[in-house]
């Protein structure tokens, strides 16, 4: 007879039910049953889902839960994203700092606020990169990517911390995840105390970095809807190709007109001012 979630959390009680109903284990009598207090009928079947509960529970605190990770960051993404590698692993990991909204930095697709972005990478560059560190999770780890929530010490420095004082990031408070919150807010105060750098008025950031995501995702998705409505799903005769990297388009007869065509960022427009419509300027070919 297989086991029970009583028997499993419970197994003194899995024995007794078990003794009581002639399915007894070698060395179990009914006897030991009584030892145990009397659920009664009701109490009988209410423990299952008692018992489901508590396990439910348990499984749910182990996915919030998790151990401090040691490792080497092999490199920051930005000034609050790192890349560890863990002691004996060949998967890295990837570390979102807890507390901190760092600037944007610029990438070759996408403009980005400099020049503090780059400077907060670059300041986290200097202080980790290549170090041994140790990760401290608090309650919940996981975020809206593969990333996970953390604190990343070396030696004892906090650098979420560290990147507060020096005025590389601006504090981001959210709850659960408020174990060092007085501790960050405190190191905000200092960098702005100091005007130390995004808070010097000679050059003040001039937007949050969660501000200014935000207005940059919504652009983005504005865009793509411009150019689902403008567009049409293939090449065809008399058509202009736009590249959607560069934003430029190429008429028949041009220069780069062919090779466009055949490019992976490659969309076809009927017009020209279908094309400018949806945000494209011409080639200056």
């Amino acid at each position: 007879m297989g086991e029970s979630t009583i028997d499993v959390i419970f197994p003194k009680v899995g024995r007794a039910r078990r003794a009581r109903r002639g399915h007894a284990s070698p060395g179990t009598s009914y006897a030991s049953f009584k030892a145990f207090p009397r659920l009664g009928a009701f109490g009988e079947r209410a423990l299952p889902m008692i018992c489901t509960f508590l396990l439910v529970t348990l499984w749910t605190a182990s996915a919030f839960a998790d151990s401090d990770l040691a490792g080497t960051v092999i490199h920051p993404s930005d000034g609050g994203v790192v890349e560890i590698q863990p002691e004996g692993q060949k998967q890295l990991v990837t570390i979102k700092l807890i507390g901190v909204e760092v600037p944007v930095k610029s990438t070759r697709d996408a403009e980005g606020q400099e020049p503090w972005g780059t400077r907060a990478q670059q300041f986290l560059s200097l202080q980790v990169t290549r170090k041994n560190v140790r990760v401290e999770f608090d309650v919940q780890t996981a975020t809206d990517t593969q990333a996970k929530w953390g604190y990343l010490w070396v030696g004892d420095k906090l650098m979420n911390e560290e990147l507060l004082r020096a005025g590389h990031a601006v504090l981001d408070t959210r709850p659960p995840n408020v174990k060092y919150a007085e501790r960050l807010q405190a190191a905000q105060h200092d960098a702005r105390e100091k005007q130390a750098g995004i808070w010097d008025p000679k050059e003040p950031l001039p937007e949050q970095p969660g501000k200014f995501s935000a207005e940059k995702h919504d652009a983005k998705r504005a865009a793509k809807t411009l150019e689902a409505d403008n567009s049409i799903p293939a090449w065809q005769p008399g058509c202009v190709i736009g590249n959607r990297k560069t934003k430029k388009f190429h008429v028949g007869g041009g220069r780069y007109y062919e090779s466009a065509k055949k490019g992976k960022n490659a969309i076809f427009f009927k017009t020209a001012e279908d094309a400018q419509k949806a945000g494209y300027v011409k080639s200056g070919e």
